[in-house]
């Protein structure tokens, strides 16, 4: 008996870690490998991840500590309303919009996001390829990826799902690699936080939602685990 439970358990950490070790591992040779796709040696960019303060190298780290505080702070104000947003709209049965807003975001991803990396690939390796058939590449990846997600009666093979949940993650993860180090790591931390308590205190957004759908026996959409 527990022989099979720790088999189990043991399963189950290998299927959690592997595509986290992949994400991580890609994540690092697409940042070692584009150096054009780093931005670090120009000018600071203003993202939602920053909207508060730009970090610049000729700053003390007294005020990186402080202005990475602060757009932590207002990020993570931001997720929280977007996801409590998202859960009064599910709490008011817009099935249909969540849905599409999750295929956009999806789409979003994987074709603006993931076609900026794409072409920093091309340029980066010199890959001969004409900008038509790079379009055509591009389009087919990403509405394959928006389908094998969500895509609802249509057999859709486990592993191709699998495949696109990661490099959904490996995108993420390699546009955040263009923040300043300070916000880096400081947004990491609070988003850790943030998880914790929207999954697990009273009143939480995720708990509400996962509530919510239990009593409805929904299936939550595949995205919502990305939010």
């Amino acid at each position: 008996m527990d022989g099979s439970i720790l088999e189990s358990i043991g399963v189950e950490i290998i299927g959690v870690m592997s595509p986290v070790s992949i994400c991580m591992l890609l994540v690092v040779l697409i940042v070692y490998s584009l150096t054009s796709f780093s931005s670090s040696s120009g000018e600071p960019i203003r993202t939602a991840a920053n909207l508060v303060y730009l970090e610049t190298p000729t700053d003390s780290t007294s005020e990186k500590i402080e202005g990475s505080l602060l757009n932590a702070l207002v990020f993570v104000i931001l997720i929280a309303a977007v996801t409590f947003l998202l859960v009064l709209l599910y709490y008011y049965n817009f099935t249909n919009f969540l849905k599409n807003y999750m295929r956009f975001s999806a789409f979003f991803v994987l074709g603006v996001m993931g076609g900026s990396i794409f072409i920093s690939i091309i340029r980066q390796f010199s890959i001969p390829i004409d900008a038509i058939t790079c379009l055509i590449l591009l389009f087919n990846f990403t509405v394959v990826g928006v389908l094998s997600i969500f895509a609802e009666g249509i057999p859709i093979p486990i592993l191709l799902r699998q495949v696109y949940m990661v490099l959904l993650g490996i995108i993420v993860a390699a546009w955040f690699t263009n923040l300043p180090e300070w916000t880096t790591w400081t947004l990491l931390v609070a988003l850790a936080l943030y998880d914790l308590v929207a999954v697990l205190a009273p009143g939480g957004p995720l708990k509400i939602l996962v509530e919510l759908a239990s009593s409805r026996d929904d299936e939550l959409p595949a995205l919502w685990r990305l939010r």
